[in-house]
């Protein structure tokens, strides 16, 4: 396993081999970023993070710890159309808890949240929840463990991708000061998670990878990395940088985002690149890209304080 994150590196000027066939760089759908723009409307003194979105844009959640100024808590916040700015935050009711609330991640449909959590309950010290409502507007049910995905580690979620049938992951299973990321995959929308399988391609001896974002046709993954050896950091998706010049990155103490390709669903990410556009001194992290791929969700401290930005994409 490296010790750094080498294979994070630009993308390279030959095809690769595999079993599909052959990957063409000028295939792969590369990203490129405007100008990012922080969600004013959205803006607090508290951090704001871990923003996730309904596939029409219209309902953004998120964490934040404006409450208490300790322990965050899920909140989510409404618009009219996706060109307009977010109405007032509000926390939302029935999910939330005493204790520490983090990584929302609402369904495409927005009728089921999952986050982790510290409440007791589970089988670790963050497990991951689920709530589920009829409708956009109404009420949460109870918060159930969902035990499928929990270990007695921490574990953390990502919205379901690839068409809602494989949720990224990222749980310290299996070393105690460590995040991996992990697919697990559902036979349909209405059927439980299976056991989690760790993306071995993505994992390095001295760092974590969490934030994952899977793209409908499970090809694309964004994520961000962070250090090794500490947890709330990592949880929330603080760490370093690929550290080296094969990355095109500066080497840094700050989370910074990459993304990875494979040639198919059934095979390894092999071409990675960090995205240079977006990646400063500062935390980036919690990437997600909108349903129609037009503009892409993150948070960073590069203003002092964690905050919800946006940037447009074009490949």
């Amino acid at each position: 396993m490296p010790s750094t994150l080498t294979r994070l590196a630009p993308l390279v000027l030959t095809a690769l081999s595999c079993k599909a066939g052959v990957i063409q760089v000028a295939d792969l759908p590369v990203f490129h970023f405007g100008t990012p723009t922080v969600v004013k409307e959205l803006a607090l003194s508290s951090k704001v993070e871990n923003p996730t979105l309904t596939a029409d844009s219209l309902q953004i959640f998120f964490t934040t710890n404006r409450n208490n100024g300790t322990n965050s808590d899920v909140w989510f916040a409404r618009r009219s159309a996706a060109t307009e700015p977010f109405g007032a935050p509000e926390a939302v009711a029935g999910v939330n808890s005493d204790d520490r609330e983090t990584s929302a991640a609402i369904s495409a449909d927005g009728l089921t949240l999952w986050w982790g959590s510290e409440r007791p309950g589970g089988a670790g010290d963050v497990d991951i929840w689920v709530s589920a409502r009829a409708s956009t507007s109404g009420d949460w049910s109870t918060p159930l463990d969902l035990a499928p995905l929990n270990s007695s580690a921490n574990d953390i979620p990502r919205p379901p991708g690839q068409h809602g049938l494989v949720m990224p992951m990222a749980s310290t299973r299996a070393h105690t000061d460590q995040y991996w990321t992990y697919l697990a995959a559902r036979a349909d929308p209405g059927s439980s998670f299976e056991t989690p399988a760790a993306i071995r391609e993505l994992q390095f001896a001295d760092r974590s990878t969490v934030d994952a974002f899977l793209t409908d046709d499970g090809l694309t993954m964004l994520f961000s990395a962070s250090p090794t050896g500490n947890e709330e950091a990592a949880d929330a998706g603080t760490g370093d940088d690929a550290g080296d010049a094969a990355t095109g990155v500066a080497t840094s103490t700050t989370a910074n985002l990459f993304v990875a390709y494979r040639p198919s669903t059934s095979e390894p990410f092999s071409v990675m690149q960090a995205l240079t556009d977006l990646n400063t001194s500062f935390d980036e992290r919690d990437p997600f890209l909108s349903a129609d791929g037009s503009t892409l969700y993150f948070t960073s401290d590069r203003d002092g304080t964690l905050r919800i930005y946006t940037a447009s994409v074009t490949r």
